[in-house]
């Protein structure tokens, strides 16, 4: 049992140093978020939701667009999709919905610029289309890249 959990916790550090160039988590949304090099022009984000007991298994896909070049604080669009695994479950759709994304990304410290402060505005609409809502993230998080 102990083989098997260190091989999964292995992997997930792998996974992240490999694929994702960057972490965040967004504390009062309980979202914890992967990203591609973030300094590249365009870029993939994605979000999951870490405080869910099995009632939403939630992931947010999403392209992002850089507007500026500014190596201190990036500002970026995008939009993209979420999902609900548990949704095959009850109703064979795992799509839960589309969002557009608006935000910046900051390293407020000279002497660390790998820190970063995150803040999202996010509309969201349902699949159906017939309920939306306003979402904000704002977190906290490391770049691997330099």
């Amino acid at each position: 049992m102990k083989t098997k959990g260190l091989l999964l916790i292995t992997f997930f550090v792998f996974s992240i140093s490999c694929f994702s160039q960057s972490i965040v988590y967004y504390p009062f949304n309980s979202l914890l978020g992967f990203s591609s090099n973030t300094q590249k022009r365009v870029w993939i984000d994605a979000k999951l939701q870490t405080n869910s007991y099995f009632s939403s298994l939630s992931t947010d896909i999403a392209p992002q667009i850089n507007v500026n070049k500014n190596s201190r604080a990036r500002i970026f669009v995008g939009g993209g999709i979420k999902l609900n695994y548990l949704n095959v479950i009850e109703n064979k759709n795992i799509l839960d919905g589309f969002f557009a994304n608006a935000g910046v990304r900051a390293s407020p410290f000279e002497k660390n610029k790998r820190i970063q402060i995150a803040f999202e505005i996010s509309p969201f609409v349902n699949k159906n289309l017939d309920i939306g809502i306003f979402r904000s993230h704002l977190g906290i998080g490391y770049s691997f890249n330099k």
